[in-house]
């Protein structure tokens, strides 16, 4: 049987490592945590994907190796980062625009009935047509460069943004609008005090699916139509069967996307204080 001495004992262990399980606590809750397991994550992923391509001797000229092209994003660094930045600009300026007429468009949609059931069918009609297909006609109209593949990332980007943007100001309650205008508010600070805000978490929702989208259709473009860019060096690795510099340019556009959902995040806690208040 325990002892009162073995008990003290015990109650001075754990009053000792309370602190630390509740600083373990608060990381794992917060940003750098996430950024800590998923290195983690991602770091048990390719020794495992290293130790099955030794175990069942895969030849590099099928799969490539983590050791392999981890070695090339240090060796290409140079060329990668290039391309890395070249892809990344053109997210940049294709999401951007993307947001600019998503979420006016969504605002007139969601206040002019009229102008929804006219036009919303056209926009559903235009998104379900595959970008693949709409490439080749851009690249007549514009040739091939970085402007083309900015509109084919704007057209990834546009409608999950415009839906939610939608959703978000639809779900506004309507007295607020009777209230704000019983108390003598303008349309536009109505807008600006209770609308918007209401309807920004799920324009960010929209948002957070658009990056993804937009990274997706970066690659898509830069196979068809541009001349730089981490899909182009991809296209160009495999024309010369150049597996782990396939990888490498896989491994870069995989980066690329993390810090844009990463600075979506920052976005978000910047941009909405009070939906962190609770955390």
């Amino acid at each position: 049987m325990a002892t009162s001495q073995d008990h003290h004992i015990m109650a001075m262990q754990t009053t000792g490592l309370n602190p630390v399980i509740h600083a373990l606590g608060r990381l794992y809750g917060s940003f750098v945590g996430s950024i800590l397991i998923g290195a983690v994550a991602i770091a048990a992923l390719l020794g495992l994907w290293q130790w099955l391509a030794v175990w069942f001797e895969v030849p590099t000229w099928l799969v490539s190796k983590p050791s392999d092209f981890l070695g090339r994003l240090v060796l290409d660094w140079q060329a990668i980062s290039y391309h890395a930045g070249a892809t990344s600009l053109t997210i940049l300026k294709g999401f951007a625009l993307s947001v600019i007429v998503a979420v006016p468009l969504a605002l007139s949609l969601v206040s002019v009935a009229a102008l929804e059931r006219g036009l919303y069918p056209v926009i559903v009609f235009l998104n379900i047509m595959p970008k693949t297909v709409i490439g080749p006609i851009l690249i007549i109209w514009f040739g091939i460069g970085p402007l083309v593949a900015a509109l084919i990332v704007f057209l990834m980007c546009f409608f999950p943004i415009l839906v939610d943007s939608m959703s978000g100001f639809r779900a506004v309650d309507p007295r607020l609008f009777y209230i704000s205008r019983s108390m003598g508010a303008t349309q536009w600070q109505s807008f600006w005090k209770f609308r918007l805000p209401a309807a920004m978490p799920a324009i960010f929702s929209g948002m957070k699916i658009g990056v993804v989208k937009a990274v997706e259709g970066v690659i898509i473009a830069e196979f068809i139509a541009s001349n730089k860019g981490l899909g182009f060096m991809i296209m160009q690795a495999s024309s010369f069967m150049d597996m782990s510099l396939m990888f490498a340019g896989l491994i870069a556009a995989a980066i690329v996307a993390l810090i844009f959902n990463g600075a979506m995040s920052i976005a978000e806690r910047i941009l909405m204080p009070w939906g962190n208040a609770g955390h």
